[in-house]
């Protein structure tokens, strides 16, 4: 269920995450009680398991600030457009009535 993605000659500390997942898997979570025995293996995936975690909210946070940056541009980008539009929209108005008294 997890696929690594060739991507060239990044390494591990670059900043662009080398797993792509999707936000909604979700990693399993296990428990142990306290005293009892877990192999080896077990603590290996414990282990794992956390790790990919903690890389997943990171992810899924950095997805969020980089998410409500766009949109903030987006919208002021549109309000630029929405105003120069509008500019646009009184000039001519303000031209045609000139040409009207002006005959």
């Amino acid at each position: 269920w997890l696929k690594r993605i060739w991507l060239g000659d990044l390494t591990v500390s670059d900043p662009q995450p080398l797993i792509a997942m999707a936000a909604r898997y979700a990693i399993p979570t296990m428990t142990v009680p306290e005293g009892a025995v877990v192999p080896e293996k077990v603590q290996l995936k414990m282990a794992r398991d956390k790790t990919l975690s903690e890389e997943k909210a990171a992810a899924v946070k950095a997805k969020a600030v980089a998410h409500t940056e766009q949109r903030e541009s987006l919208k002021k980008r549109t309000q630029e457009y929405e105003k120069e539009y509008t500019d646009h929209q009184k000039k001519l108005i303000d031209l045609r009535r000139e040409a009207k008294l002006g005959g």
